[in-house]
């Protein structure tokens, strides 16, 4: 079988669940996937168009992906970018005799024309299209771009997502829940030295820390509220006074280079939230890479994100699978992770005073603590691996191709 995935995501570029599931994608089908099985990615960039291939993964860095929002301004524009977009992917398919395409997130990611030109591609060479999704859609449009189109399967990231989905009209025939999985290998209890990492950051071994690890913008706006930083901080100001060895990593997903301008206005506007609430001298700010989170885990005490809505929540499997405890809230697909009590804790979004108190818990009580590493660990290896999902993900796909008689 030989799948062309594409994506305006690349972990080549920034990084965020959507980045880590592309490069958990790239390492299982070149590792794990059985032979015959090839994978080709288009995938985003700002330079020349180039094809780079390693076993059975090839990936053709695409310009039509990459959309700058400064430059792309006016319909003709997009409509020409969408033209050899489309001429592109037609190419791929037929060079390399693809079975079945799967479009990542073209409800919300890409202009419609890209949509409705990649159907007409799959139509002529007369092959399956998948859209898979990550994002609810929050507007007419993109519900119309799911339930007009003729995607021969949605995958969705959980089973919340599927469920929005469906009441919002799509055949129930056409969807699957695919989670995200983590990769064990990379992400596991004995990754780092936590002294390591608290010297590293210039703290004492005493040091306590929280972390939450998340972007601060979607596309040109700040998603601080949204993803729950703003909570968070006035959570930590209730404790900060009473534990000074408490500190607050807030470990930043790096944005394509194209959105510097958003994204540090969005650091600012951070920064003083956090001088607000008064937490300046115990709160650091930081951006990773995506190979430094499984050390960035595994050397802190304590994983939150206090999220308004969340599709799924790849840092909490992540975090689990390294070992520390987790607190989420009671939205979307995180209650698909966290189970309350057993694994984590779930708390109502927009309470800072419950968050606090949680936070305080899970800090100073070790008995919790340690049965929510175990149980985190357990629910890992049980539901969330990057090889039993993408096994589930690739038996899908097959299923996919022998139904429609490809």
């Amino acid at each position: 079988m030989n799948i062309l995935f594409i994506s305006r995501n690349s972990p080549f570029d920034s990084i965020g669940g959507i980045e880590r599931y592309v490069a958990n994608l790239i390492v299982y089908y070149k590792t794990k996937v059985a032979p015959g099985t090839q994978l080709f990615l288009m995938l985003p960039t700002t330079e020349e168009d180039r094809v780079e291939k390693d076993g059975n993964v090839t990936i053709y860095f695409d310009k039509t992906l990459f959309l700058s929002r400064s430059t792309i301004a006016t319909k003709k524009e997009i409509t020409k970018k969408a033209q050899k977009f489309s001429e592109n992917v037609a190419t791929i398919v037929r060079t390399n005799a693809i079975d079945i395409i799967c479009a990542e997130n073209f409800h919300t990611d890409l202009p419609p024309a890209y949509s409705l030109l990649l159907h007409m591609v799959a139509m002529f060479a007369k092959i399956p299209l998948v859209l898979q999704m990550h994002s609810f859609a929050s507007t007419e449009l993109q519900t119309e771009l799911i339930n007009e189109l003729k995607w021969d399967r949605i995958i969705c990231v959980s089973k919340s997502v599927t469920g929005d989905c469906f009441q919002k009209g799509a055949d129930i025939n056409t969807l699957a829940t695919h989670y995200l999985g983590v990769n064990t290998e990379e992400f596991n209890t004995g990754v780092d030295d936590p002294e390591a990492f608290r010297s590293e950051l210039g703290l004492s071994s005493q040091s306590k820390i929280i972390l939450t690890a998340t972007r601060i913008i979607r596309g040109k706006k700040d998603i601080l509220q949204a993803k729950g930083v703003i909570n968070l901080i006035q959570a930590f100001s209730k404790l900060s006074p009473r534990y000074p060895h408490y500190k607050l990593l807030i470990a930043i997903g790096k944005p394509p280079e194209n959105l510097s301008d958003e994204f540090n206005a969005a650091y600012e506007m951070l920064q003083g939230y956090i001088r607000l609430n008064n937490v300046e001298e115990n709160t650091i700010l930081k951006t990773f890479k995506l190979h430094e989170m499984p050390r960035v885990y595994s050397g802190s005490d304590l994983f939150v994100l206090p999220s308004e809505n969340e599709t799924f929540g790849q840092v909490f499997i992540e975090a689990m699978s390294c070992g520390i405890p987790v607190i989420g809230t009671k939205v979307g697909g995180i209650p698909e992770i966290i189970s309350d009590s057993y694994n984590g804790f779930l708390v109502p979004p927009d309470d800072s005073s419950i968050l606090a108190q949680k936070i305080e818990k899970l800090i100073n009580d070790h008995a919790t603590r340690d049965r929510f590493v175990k149980a985190g660990i357990k629910t890992v290896e049980e539901k969330f691996t990057s090889n039993k999902q993408f096994s589930y993900f690739n038996a899908m796909l097959e299923e996919t191709v022998s139904s429609l008689g490809v």
